[in-house]
């Protein structure tokens, strides 16, 4: 893959990282590299806008570069897996698990990258559907998980799983989280789920705080097709989140359909990028 156009993206309302961002844009320039800011990373520093040129980002990006941490690949992602356009991080913190390139090391990184030296891993996305009284209320796509939680009271909620049409249980507990080999690390790593290596095809469901404690994490092919239903509340609405964000509450007569969206992330990883050593230094496995 010849790399000439590049899209850059940096944290969403954050002006602390528009220095990283201009660092980062100045590099790729002096390497006569065309540089095209996203929407929100232009409202921040000059440069051409993504958003102005005629082309769409499928016919004009070879790659794009996205400066912040996972939370930042996480809200890029969406967008990004909608044209096909293939995706490096850039870390200003922690390591992350999706943007691994440290801010400090970035241009031998990304100059690596450059001459080839790297490959592009396919990542899993769910696709999310409610449906409220026959009529589609809400749609969209995650990359991580897709989580059902119990309102701001401190009580129970109830609700049926029914994996490919067949009925798997109904749990009582705080809600669940069904997520990606992508998102085994993130949230349902806290509620008991297994690690899942990213290019395994399997999407693994979670019980947050079961009332059973034989509810444990089931790993379903990602294939297979889950509906969540008979959402029986408390006092307060339960809540739908799509990667950590709250995209609306719930009455209860919903019913929750979630598959394998037809597209994938493509995320870029230095042919340097070792999964495990990440694991170890995000996890304190050293030994």
């Amino acid at each position: 893959m010849h790399i000439k156009n590049i899209g850059l993206f940096g944290k969403f309302n954050d002006h602390s990282v528009a220095d990283a961002v201009i660092h980062v844009k100045n590099f790729l320039e002096k390497n006569n590299l065309a540089v095209y800011l996203g929407h929100t990373t232009s409202s921040q520093i000059d440069g051409m806008r993504l958003e102005d040129q005629d082309e769409p980002p499928n016919k004009l990006l070879d790659l794009s570069i996205v400066v912040g941490g996972d939370g930042t690949m996480l809200s890029v992602a969406r967008e990004l897996s909608k044209f096909g356009v293939p995706a490096v991080g850039i870390n200003l913190g922690r390591l992350g698990f999706l943007t691994d390139i440290p801010m400090s090391n970035f241009e031998s990184a990304i100059s690596s990258i450059l001459e080839g030296n790297f490959h592009i891993e396919q990542r899993t996305l769910l696709k999310c559907r409610v449906v409220r009284d026959s009529e589609k209320v809400l749609s969209s796509t995650a990359l991580n998980d897709i989580v059902l939680s119990k309102g701001n009271m401190g009580r129970l909620i109830e609700f049926s799983i029914h994996v490919n049409d067949q009925y798997v249980a109904k749990p009582r507990g705080d809600g669940l989280i069904i997520s990606t080999p992508t998102g085994s690390t993130a949230y349902a790593l806290s509620a008991g789920g297994p690690i899942i290596y990213p290019d395994l095809p399997v999407i693994c469901f979670s019980p947050i705080c079961p009332h059973t404690l034989s509810n444990r994490p089931i790993l379903l092919s990602e294939t297979d097709k889950i509906h969540i239903s008979n959402i029986e509340p408390n006092e307060f609405p339960p809540n739908l989140a799509l990667d950590g964000m709250m995209l609306m509450e719930l009455d209860g007569s919903e019913i929750i359909h979630i598959s394998r969206a037809k597209r994938k992330l493509q995320l870029v990883k230095s042919d340097r990028f070792n999964y495990f050593e990440t694991l170890n230094n995000k996890l304190g496995w050293h030994g």
